[in-house]
């Protein structure tokens, strides 16, 4: 068959090939391969109620070398259909199993993989063969803006276009933990006709990724009392300073980035418009002020003395909290 591309593949998922017997699911989102896998594994056993699922890892390769042959080519004596899904390990040999797929299997196999390179043997075995499939899984925005069209019209609720970036921002590259992120979202929104910033602060992912955000806005806002109770509140949550300097460090060399466009004449929101992931709409405003009242020249020269104290606090972790204090203060008077 065809070399799918990666946004081909849902358009695969909806009318598989009514040819393909054996499909390769592959690519570093191991929630989406899982999520595809178990789509086509529906799919083969459509119209057979009653059909089974043969798991098949290393340890069953190890303890036989010949079972897959054996899975493949044997007929159920007590469902009307069987699929083959199996676990990509280093048993299973690319070489081996082109014999084994000569022609096509009596029961439909799958076989879940990672990250695979175009030379790799296994993906070139599956995109050749002609009654077999390699469907890559590569989530990024448009699978994510796609699944949360998806789940909250099946809910009921609405969303806009800020509050759907900003969603997109707080999801992980992770297919499955995404759907049951959105699941929990839905359940929280139940009743309500939009869904808002609010509903998404309140279920989505990590709360402290929230209070974190507020804290490097508090000091590049020059807010430095509030941003140390900040600080010490992330603290009590056991939220390292480490990782709270490692986020200011972030925060800061975005600015820059957007401060130096604005002093090359560049327009700041159309390199703001550029930015990964997005800032939500509410931080927009503030955070072109910060960069503004900052400037492109003083942000340059205040990185070095983040990343000195994110070292320091790395370094030495008990005293984390006294590096990051002793910095907040720092940069009150350098900005």
């Amino acid at each position: 068959m065809v070399a799918y591309k990666s946004n081909d593949v849902p358009r695969f998922l909806k009318q598989p090939d009514s040819a393909c017997r054996a499909v390769l699911v592959y690519g570093p989102d191991t929630g989406l391969v899982s999520e595809r896998a178990g789509a086509m594994q529906r799919y083969f056993l459509k119209g057979a109620p009653d059909g089974e699922t043969v798991r098949l890892d290393e340890r069953d390769f190890a303890e036989n070398s010949g079972v897959l042959e054996i899975e493949l080519r044997t007929k159920s004596m007590f469902a009307s259909a069987n699929v083959v899904r199996v676990t990509a390990n280093p048993r299973l040999d690319a070489v081996a199993l082109k014999t084994t797929l000569a022609e096509p299997p009596e029961n439909p196999l799958i076989v879940e993989a990672g990250n695979l390179k175009p030379d790799s043997a296994l993906r070139k075995l599956f995109e050749k063969l002609p009654f077999a499939a390699a469907l890559p899984c590569y989530a990024d925005e448009r699978n994510l803006a796609s699944l949360i069209d998806e789940e909250l019209s099946a809910a009921g609720l609405g969303i806009d276009r800020e509050t759907r970036d900003y969603l997109t921002a707080r999801l992980g590259a992770d297919q499955a933990l995404s759907r049951a992120e959105l699941s929990k979202l839905t359940l929280y929104a139940a009743g309500k006709e939009t869904v808002t910033v609010e509903d998404v602060d309140a279920v989505v992912g990590d709360s402290a990724e929230v209070a974190v955000e507020n804290f490097v806005f508090l000091v590049s806002g020059g807010q430095t009392q509030e941003a140390i109770r900040q600080l010490g509140r992330l603290d009590a949550a056991g939220i390292s300073a480490q990782a709270v300097l490692s986020s200011l460090t972030r925060h800061f060399m975005r600015m820059h980035m957007i401060a130096s466009a604005a002093a090359k004449n560049d327009s700041a929101e159309t390199a703001l418009r550029r930015l990964r992931p997005p800032l939500h709409f509410k931080r927009r405003g503030p955070f072109l002020k910060d960069c503004q009242r900052w400037g492109a020249g003083r942000l340059l020269a205040a990185l070095p003395r983040i990343q000195e104290a994110t070292l320091r606090a790395r370094l030495a972790p008990d005293l984390a909290q006294a590096h990051a204090e002793r910095l907040v203060l720092a940069l009150r008077s350098r900005a």
